[in-house]
């Protein structure tokens, strides 16, 4: 149960004075004179005036004391978070030549602001980025089929080739359905990407010039792994004990044969992983280029860079950056490898929605206690404020009554050989900040210095944070400080901005924290603790203790959290939100455990009912009814045996069987009897149950109502799901 704040008494001022009115014919009965102009009745007003502004002040719990208590109690409020993302900047129509930008340039996406976290060499290039698509196998063969009426000479057996499709990897356009390739499997012929370095529009004809310009330059490459799909592991020890692969980076030559320079890379992070930055030098000496008039059988061949079609793109290319994974020696990549990636961009920086201020001046001191100040913009991140009095900074602190005076003064209750106690505070000259409303508060004299009058009184912070900076792809598109020509876009979302706890919301979670004292030990602990992650909206979690599900069995000292968020019938986690979950549980969770955050394994359901509709009823409204009964049964979110859509999901490991099924179509006000309910899988064979284990939930892909007849056959109108790739063979640009 949340805390409740007591009250002692609520009484107001008219129900105290009519009880002491009331009581005077008991105490005094000589006293019959009630006018509001007798001297007793006055000071009876008075009294009752003074009651009623104790009661206030013992029933109004100020909520500084609030947050002392919570203090006490170890229960510190989150932060509000900002949001952060990454922008590419362009040099579109500035002048040709690299152009090397500082850090902290402020960026806008409409009121809100943010601001780059490095700096970065921009490069009077663009660039775009294929991949070889492995072909189907139907596919493949009509490409081996033509390529041996076409070379009937060639001695190379045509079923030893892999034929494939150059594609582009176009950035996101929509969140919802941002694209991903995946090197680590069968999806590209070579485990590669291909980056194409192109001379801007109109250029073509100054390749050479370009490539003279960037050589000893430094390329900042964003790379953001796959999105969707994604899953988090936090080892035990806090830190990976597999050697995981990375990617290794290799520039063309343009020599006779298709070598490649190796490019030294510095990354930022674990691109397979997270959204990372990798700095690569371009070299000064070398052989650095393409290779152009090549032979039909040469053309994208082996390891020469995937044939282009388009003239333009062919044109303007300067060279080929090459990526791939790279395994650590010594080290097998481990089973879960998944080197899908979603982005990669070039001249790329981090931005924060956190924005600084520098020495802004806040006017001068009084020498009156409780002075306070107001910051200009807010919200406030309280751990960067640095307020500084004539110069001198002074300290943050979260209760001031805490500080010790600004004049020392010996308590005259103990002994004269007695040692004066320690504060825990050490200096007087503190102060408190709220970061809402951005008001600074120094000490009263007793308890914490006064600034003194005259004194200039400045201070740096930074602002920002909250859901506002939680920006759409394309809506950063502005910065006061860039060079003329230039442009700059955030080609993903931005992420992580939350407003942060207010003390009610900590009040509430005070039960939760003395069960687990902000340690995640039991199964109920990790529930609570994930439920309480800033910055995101969670509709589920479902604790499996002792369960791996990359092995789905039993396994000593492992936790599998199954989260879903809030927002569709059936959500899935995408890679911020379990980086927010694991961000939030690593410094919680026993670092002898290993813990896996994982998405739901949804499960197709095709499901066709028959119903009896009673007499009297409308047909289509009693139809409707029982498909919404059936999703909300079936909901992973609000679903669940006997729970009318009000439930916490289908539990995990539960079958689906038809019996359930015909209790809620008959709990439907109108429907008479369940004829017959028939479902399938996903490959749309007709099944009597749906067996569910690890963590599996069914997902209902269809569903079909029939009123007063028997169910429909589904199988018989609905084609199986496909999942074919159609793939356009790779024929010779000449013949």
């Amino acid at each position: 149960m949340p805390l409740v704040i007591p009250q002692l008494d609520d009484r107001s001022y008219n129900d105290i004075l009519q009880e002491a009115l009331t009581r005077i014919s008991v105490h005094n009965p000589e006293w019959t004179n009630f006018n509001d102009s007798d001297p007793g009745v006055t000071l009876v007003q008075l009294f009752s005036f003074m009651q009623e502004s104790l009661l206030y002040r013992c029933n109004l719990i100020p909520e500084r004391n609030r947050l002392k208590f919570l203090t006490l109690l170890g229960v510190t409020l989150t932060p509000a978070s900002a949001a952060h993302g990454v922008v590419t900047i362009a040099n579109q129509r500035g002048p040709r030549q690299t152009v090397t930008l500082p850090p902290s340039l402020p960026m806008s996406a409409g009121q809100v602001g943010f601001v780059t976290q490095n700096g970065l060499d921009v490069l009077p290039v663009e660039m775009q980025v294929y991949y070889r698509k492995a072909l189907d196998a139907t596919s493949q063969a009509q490409a081996q089929a033509t390529f041996a009426q076409l070379y009937t000479s060639f001695s190379t057996d045509p079923s030893s080739l892999d034929f494939y499709q150059t594609v582009q990897l176009n950035p996101p356009t929509n969140p919802a359905a941002i694209p991903s390739v995946n090197l680590s499997d069968n999806t590209t012929v070579d485990g590669c990407l291909w980056l194409a370095l192109l001379t801007r529009s109109g250029e073509a004809s100054l390749s050479q010039d370009v490539l003279s310009d960037i050589r000893g330059k430094t390329i900042t490459l964003g790379i953001m792994p796959a999105i969707d799909n994604a899953s988090r592991v936090l080892f035990p020890g806090g830190t990976s004990v597999v050697a995981e692969p990375t990617l290794s980076f290799a520039i063309a030559t343009g020599a006779t044969s298709p070598l490649y320079s190796d490019l030294e890379s510095s990354p930022d992070g674990d691109p397979l992983q997270d959204l990372t930055l990798v700095q690569l030098t371009i070299p000064t000496t070398g052989s650095i280029g393409k290779w152009d008039n090549l032979a039909p059988l040469e053309d994208g061949v082996g390891d020469y860079p995937p044939s282009l079609d388009d003239p333009d793109v062919v044109s303007r290319l300067i060279t080929w950056i090459r990526i791939s994974v790279q395994q650590p020696a010594g080290s097998t990549v481990p089973s879960s490898l998944n080197a899908s990636l979603s982005w990669v961009g070039i001249n790329a920086a981090r931005v924060t929605q956190q924005i600084q201020v520098i020495a802004e001046p806040l006017g001068t001191g009084t020498g009156e206690p409780d002075q306070t100040f107001q910051l200009v913009n807010t919200p406030v991140i309280p751990s960067t404020v640095q307020f500084a009095v004539n110069g001198e900074l002074w300290t943050l602190v979260d209760d001031l009554m805490a500080a010790p005076p600004e004049v020392p003064v010996r308590d005259p209750s103990l002994p004269p050989t007695a040692s004066m106690p320690a504060s825990s505070i050490p200096t007087p000259k503190v102060f408190t900040v709220d970061g809402e409303s951005g008001m600074i508060t120094c000490g009263t004299g007793l308890n914490g210095a006064r600034p003194i009058a005259g004194a200039s009184v400045v201070a740096s912070y930074a602002y920002g944070g909250g859901a506002a900076g939680n920006v759409g792809i394309g809506a950063i598109q502005s910065s006061p400080q860039l060079p003329s020509g230039f442009t700059v876009e955030n080609p993903l979302p931005t992420w992580g901005g939350d407003q942060g706890e207010s003390v009610d919301d900590a009040q509430r979670n005070i039960p939760q924290y003395l069960n687990n004292g902000g340690r995640a030990v039991t199964a109920a602990d990790f529930q609570n603790i994930v439920q309480q992650t800033p910055g995101i909206s969670i509709g589920r979690v479902d604790v499996l203790p002792l369960f791996s599900p990359d092995e789905s069995m039993s396994a000593p000292g492992t936790v599998t959290l199954m989260v879903i968020p809030q927002g569709g019938y059936a959500p899935e986690p995408d890679l911020m939100f379990l980086d927010a979950i694991c961000t939030y549980l690593e410094p919680r969770r026993l670092l002898t455990t290993e813990v896996y955050v994982r998405g739901p394994d949804y499960v197709p359901l095709y499901v066709s009912i028959g119903i009896d509709v009673t007499s009297g009823q409308t047909i289509a409204t009693v139809r409707e009814a029982v498909r919404q009964a059936l999703r909300n049964y079936l909901s992973p979110l609000a679903g669940g045996p006997q729970t009318n859509g009000t439930g916490s999901g289908w539990p995990l490991s539960k079958t689906v069987d038809p019996t359930g099924i015909i209790v809620q179509a008959l709990l439907v006000p109108g429907v008479s009897n369940v004829r017959q309910v028939l479902l399938w899988d996903q490959t749309m064979a007709s099944i009597s149950q749906l067996p569910l284990t690890g963590l599996q939930l069914p997902l209902l892909a269809q569903l079909n109502v029939t009123p007063n007849g028997d169910a429909q056959d589904l199988s018989a109108v609905t084609a199986p799901p496909s999942k074919q790739r159609v793939a356009v063979p790779m024929l010779p640009a000449e013949c």
